[in-house]
């Protein structure tokens, strides 16, 4: 998600819950609300054979080009509709440049949201007497559960699925990326590009593609799930994944995101994945709670609170955490470590702030104001603003770039039998 800096503090709207799967255990995780991870729902995702043509839909006539990236739901409120063309306009844009630099074999449906958000959710601007916060963000609509080379299943973004061509698939849904971006906030656009951007106006491509990045997969499942209710205690892990009814709620495991796969500790270039099988350590799948409150209670009376404690720590302290796709193409990447207290959809989701004057300036946490893409990528010598490490990280995600025209893929997991 894309933050406003203001007073040199760090502020974040969302506060996010624990991961509760409201109906049975599934394969697919659809999400609706880009600026809340916990307006979703479990569906269930069948393995299918089909034609590939069906989800090749076209844009309307007018927004077609050779992007992959297709605008196919499209709500603009609060604007005029020369307004509304500028903002598809450079979406297109910033999927020309995404294109351009990962092969994509199968064209990704975004669902996007133009929209005063300081007026359908006011907390946004009344942090900071109605100047706004959030600007933009932006997720998968669907997350697929897919079984890595080292024994995990992690969710995967199904925008990623989809490329990676699987002769039967976990069934997708229709909108691979949802997006909303906030129309009170003073855009500049890439047709205004004979009026210089002002020092307090944001570049809308550079925005928009950042939050893009994210909804491709640049995002980790790290975060405060269990919320106590003490500020002093916050405990980080990997999602967990629980089931809950009328009279009991079911664990199930933690999980991680793709992009949880590659990171390291900056310590001892050790991986976090061990972690996570450390916390399931927790609980046996399947184990029941009588409800949210005796979930939480069991895991703070727990040895595995210790170590959500530990990562907390961990995740809050400068240049501690990395990612590191060490067989794409790069060196680490220091990931965002520095905000306290922990805030979920910043802290480790994002570079670490000194990258902003580097060609990876774009998945910084705070975005510059008062300059465009162009001016980014010409001031730090990039020659793309998908910078080196962030298309490294993305390749070994699984997406297909000239240089790596055989990407990693994982396989289909229970109970999603068959054969890729």
């Amino acid at each position: 998600m894309a933050f406003l800096k203001l007073k040199n503090n760090f502020f974040i709207f969302f506060i996010f819950l624990i991961f509760f799967n409201e109906l049975v255990f599934s394969q697919c995780i659809d999400y609706f609300d880009a600026l809340d991870h916990e307006v979703k729902r479990n569906v269930a995702c069948p393995l299918v054979t089909d034609d590939p043509s069906k989800y090749s839909r076209r844009a309307p006539s007018s927004y077609e080009d050779e992007s992959k990236i297709q605008i196919t739901e499209f709500k603009c409120n609060n604007a005029t509709e020369e307004i509304c063309n500028k903002v598809k306009d450079t979406i297109l844009i910033a999927g020309k440049i995404i294109s351009k630099t990962f092969i994509l074999k199968s064209p990704i449906f975004l669902s996007v949201n133009y929209t005063n958000l300081c007026v359908v959710q006011p907390d946004l601007c009344k942090l900071q007497g109605g100047k706004v916060v959030v600007i933009g963000a932006a997720q998968s609509a669907r997350e697929i559960l897919l079984l890595d080379d080292d024994g995990l299943s992690r969710y995967y973004p199904q925008s990623l699925v989809k490329q990676y061509q699987f002769k039967k698939h976990p069934e997708f849904a229709p909108i691979d990326i949802i997006a909303t971006f906030n129309s009170i906030v003073n855009w500049h656009f890439p047709s205004d590009s004979d009026i210089p951007i002002q020092p307090k106006q944001f570049d809308m491509l550079y925005i928009v593609l950042h939050e893009l990045m994210h909804g491709l997969g640049f995002t980790s499942n790290w975060q405060n799930w269990f919320l106590t209710g003490n500020k002093n205690q916050i405990l980080i892990t990997s999602k967990p994944d629980v089931v809950i009814s009328d009279n009991e709620v079911i664990f199930d495991e933690f999980k991680e995101t793709a992009f949880d796969r590659h990171l390291i500790f900056n310590s001892n270039y050790k991986n976090l994945s061990p972690v996570t099988v450390k916390l399931n350590d927790f609980a046996n799948p399947g184990t029941k709670f009588k409800n949210v409150t005796d979930l939480i209670q069991n895991f703070l009376n727990s040895k595995q609170v210790v170590i959500a404690e530990n990562m907390n720590n961990i995740s809050t302290t400068f240049n501690s955490l990395s990612s590191y796709p060490k067989s794409c193409y790069t060196e680490r990447a220091i990931l965002e470590t520095t905000l306290i207290p922990f805030q979920n959809g910043q802290s480790i989701s994002h570079f670490d702030q000194s990258y902003i004057n580097s060609p990876d300036f774009l998945m910084t946490t705070i975005q510059v104001p008062g300059k465009t893409l162009s001016d980014l990528v010409r001031q730090t010598g990039a020659t793309s603003p998908i910078g080196p490490k962030l298309q490294a990280i993305m390749e070994c995600l699984g997406y297909e770039t000239k240089r790596n025209l055989i990407p990693y893929r994982p396989k289909l997991v229970y109970p999603l039998s068959g054969k890729s």
